[in-house]
């Protein structure tokens, strides 16, 4: 059987290097590519409207089985985020696996309804922060790099958006292959159509070898559809107070109100995202602004404190203990405290934030 090539141009035009396509050796192979060139998924080609982006969560992510609890009972290939927050399930296999076929199908969505249904955005959060740190790199500007964004508050909204798509079940599946068989090819193509919160695609990363040992390789993305080719999200205005409000559950509505009421009486900024707020206070001393809660329409309630440098770390952990000892928070990072409101500890919430201002208060008259 003859095999397919492509043409590497040398030094001049009449110079052409003929690249055979080949098989790549082991799955592992392919995997490694991916997590060194995320750019071989072909983002402008699976939304040209809006070409993807990537951040690697983890590579081998582990997939809850029956409960939360039950860790590792499968293992994802990888698992991407992409600049909406989209959870992008990635498997690889080589087309000479029978098993990239209906079985493979069957396994990834396995992982999607346990991932979607256990994971939860701290966990994925906790697994791309070791990741980053693994990569020498720091995660909250890994994602400011990937949203375009400015500040802590566009990391948090992000967050905040992978969670609603996890709850949603917004996720995106990538088989990716070096050849893709046509029963896959098929399945792809019929699921992409039908499922309407899924997208689901299959990517061939083909590799081409010169006789000289160079080395090509080629992604396509196949199974996108007209319908299903634009961006998954497009970009939506910061939101206002009325809006925000109307969107909190009935019962949590009044604290995120009073928040707001407590924020001007004190001439404290908020700064409104698309989902969420931030609240900043201006510290004359050091002539900057420092974002300190952020509000969530879901219900989540966050005090952050990186942006409080001027202080010495004693007193910045000081506050932190006296927070986490009401029981209300618990902490997600090393300079985020997250709480999730309920009608039950809606009274504690509003002591801890009267606390708050209290300590903020404080740092603006002395910092």
């Amino acid at each position: 059987m003859t095999k397919a090539k492509i043409f590497l141009v040398g030094e001049s035009e009449d110079d052409l290097v003929p690249m055979e396509e080949s098989s790549y050796v082991e799955e592992a192979h392919l995997q490694e590519l991916l997590v060194r060139y995320p750019d071989l998924l072909p983002g402008d080609q699976i939304t040209p409207d809006a070409p993807r982006r990537w951040l690697l969560v983890a590579r081998e992510m582990a997939v809850p089985g029956d409960d939360a609890e039950e860790t590792g009972r499968w293992s994802l290939d990888h698992l991407f985020l992409d600049q909406d927050g989209i959870p992008t399930f990635v498997e690889c296999k080589r087309a000479s696996d029978t098993r990239a076929r209906r079985e493979v199908v069957a396994q990834m969505l396995d992982y999607a309804a346990n991932g979607t249904a256990y994971w939860g955005m701290d966990r994925l959060r906790q697994a791309a922060a070791e990741t980053a740190q693994g990569q020498g790199k720091n995660l909250d500007e890994e994602i400011l790099s990937l949203v375009e964004g400015e500040d802590q508050l566009a990391v948090e909204a992000y967050w905040q958006t992978v969670e609603d798509n996890l709850e949603a079940g917004r996720v995106r599946l990538l088989f990716v292959l070096d050849r893709t068989p046509k029963e896959l090819r098929r399945l792809v193509e019929f699921m992409n159509e039908k499922m309407a919160d899924v997208q689901v695609l299959a990517v061939e990363i083909k590799q081409y070898l010169s006789t000289d040992g160079q080395r090509a390789v080629v992604p396509r993305a196949l199974g996108v559809s007209a319908r299903r080719g634009r961006g998954t999200e497009s970009r939506r205005r910061p939101i206002d107070r009325e809006t925000f409000l109307n969107s909190c559950a009935p019962e949590i509505a009044p604290f995120f109100e009073y928040v707001l009421d407590q924020a001007a009486e004190r001439g404290y900024e908020i700064s409104w995202g698309t989902i969420s707020f931030s609240e900043r206070a201006y510290l004359p001393k050091a002539g900057q602004k420092a974002s300190f809660v952020y509000g969530y329409h879901s219900g989540t309630f966050d005090f952050y404190f990186s942006h409080l440098k001027m202080m010495p770390e004693e007193e910045r952990q000081a506050i932190r203990e006296e927070l986490m000892s009401f029981g209300l928070f618990r902490e997600s990072g090393n300079y985020t405290l997250t709480a999730r409101l309920k009608e039950e500890n809606l009274p504690l919430a509003r002591k801890v934030y009267d606390l708050i201002l209290e300590k903020i208060d404080a740092i603006v008259q002395t910092y």
